[in-house]
């Protein structure tokens, strides 16, 4: 009878809205530990009580109680990943920023609650779809003045405090060209002039903030006018966000349209492994070539931006010795 009566507290136990707690933050689900110990107790006790016989259900109560508080409280208490989150991405796919130290960020919760290793390397679509659009991880995002890891997507974020930071930026450009990295709140003008300060955008009816369109963007230190949707990541590439799933500006078209196929690619793949028409061998070739063709793709680009720098260089060297010539 002990058996039945615990077995049935377990079961009821686990019937509660665990799909609810997956929903909420860490932190939140953290503080629904006690909650759902005492939730577990009551389910438990019933549940216990209703099965056991006339004369056990005082006993019958108890050992279902312990039992419900017991999978109440491992169904209702954080991760332990929480200590080691960048910060996660609430209902509507805002930012919340995490007091972690940096050696101890590891890993991000996303818009679902589900935890994902590693920082941030895309931003969600207007249809709430993750797109993956960066691949080097040192330029997903930046640390704030706090010292608060925030993607570099991220329009604006909650900070530890619940306070919002609208139109967070990882860095700017001057009126040279020049990208000057490091955590910045403004926008630009038409013509390329970063004001300090001054953000751009709204928060809409269900008070979700949402950025305005930009008045043009900065490619490889051109300013490029004509209305534009997108982002910088933390070296200054910009990254697109009109029409195209997954281009990234990494100083050349023809770069960043290659990063675009290379990710649909890797899409295919793993489409092809859940609906099993690629075998989990031929998927993980298949995908250890997407690496390497990511890690081709990243030397390529380095070497196409020294060369910029350099003929940048030598263009200012030029028109330095035109101005001064003795």
């Amino acid at each position: 009878m002990r058996i039945q009566t615990l077995v049935a507290g377990v079961c009821a136990a686990a019937l509660l809205p665990t799909v609810a707690l997956a929903q909420q933050t860490c932190e939140q689900r953290q503080s629904q530990r006690v909650a759902g110990t005492v939730v577990g107790a009551g389910v438990g006790a019933l549940a216990g009580s209703a099965v056991a016989g006339r004369g056990d259900r005082t006993e019958g109560a108890v050992i279902g109680g312990l039992a419900g508080a017991f999978v109440g409280n491992q169904l209702s208490k954080g991760r332990a990943d929480c200590a080691r989150a960048y910060g996660y991405y609430d209902n509507n796919g805002a930012w919340h920023a995490n007091a972690v130290a940096r050696d101890n960020a590891a890993g991000y919760f996303d818009r679902n609650g589900a935890w994902v290793e590693g920082a941030p390397l895309g931003h969600y679509d207007r249809d709430g779809r993750w797109v993956q659009a960066i691949q080097d991880s040192s330029a997903a995002g930046y640390y704030d003045n706090r010292g608060l890891w925030v993607p570099a997507s991220a329009s604006g974020y909650y900070d530890v405090d619940g306070r919002w930071v609208a139109a967070a930026a990882p860095g700017y450009y001057d009126r040279s060209g020049r990208w000057i990295a490091g955590p910045a709140t403004g926008r630009y003008d038409a013509d390329g002039r970063w004001l300090a300060g001054q953000t751009s955008g709204r928060r809409d009816a269900n008070g979700v903030w949402v950025s305005d369109p930009q008045p043009g963007y900065y490619d490889n230190g051109r300013w490029v006018r004509g209305e534009a949707r997108g982002y910088y990541d933390a070296r200054g590439r910009w990254v697109s966000l009109d029409g195209q799933v997954n281009r990234a500006s990494y100083s050349t078209a023809e770069a960043g349209d290659l990063g675009s196929r290379i990710t649909r690619i890797e899409e295919r793949i793993r489409r092809g492994m859940d609906n099993g028409s690629m075998t989990r061998m031929e998927a993980s070739q298949a995908l250890r070539t997407v690496e390497a063709l990511r890690r081709d793709e990243a030397m390529l680009s380095a070497r196409v931006d020294r060369l910029s720098e350099q003929v940048r260089a030598d263009r200012r060297g030029q028109r330095d010795d035109r101005r001064n010539p003795y």
